[in-house]
């Protein structure tokens, strides 16, 4: 296995077990209640927890967010070479016409010559 399918892999893996551990925290809680002592930073905890789960949920589906973070910057580097050539290509053609301008006035002007 490549070093990205297992670094994958484990991201992967990671984000399910983080998942269950949530779900098993819901039904844990849904069963036992919570010392009024230890309330707060079982809410504090929890609260990370759940703050996390997006990424988690990213992760399974299978977007990373740095790989989409990568895919963005490189969209808009395609994106900023793609303007670069449309001037480039606008250039050309505004010297190609101006070529077959001054071949159509030399043309015209040597014909007007020979009568």
């Amino acid at each position: 296995m490549s070093s990205r399918g297992a670094k994958d892999l484990r991201h992967y893996a990671g984000a399910a077990g983080i998942f269950l551990l949530i779900i098993f925290l819901l039904l844990f809680l849904s069963f036992n209640q919570i010392p009024p002592v230890n309330k707060d930073v079982f809410v504090s905890i929890v609260g990370m927890m759940v703050g996390s789960m997006s990424v988690v949920i990213y992760t399974i589906i299978g977007k990373n967010p740095e790989e989409v973070e990568q895919l963005k910057n490189k969209n808009e580097s395609l994106q900023a070479t793609a303007d670069q050539m449309e001037k480039r290509n606008d250039q050309l053609e505004a010297m190609i016409i101006k070529i077959q301008d001054d071949i159509i006035k030399k043309l015209t002007c040597e014909s007007c010559e020979k009568k």
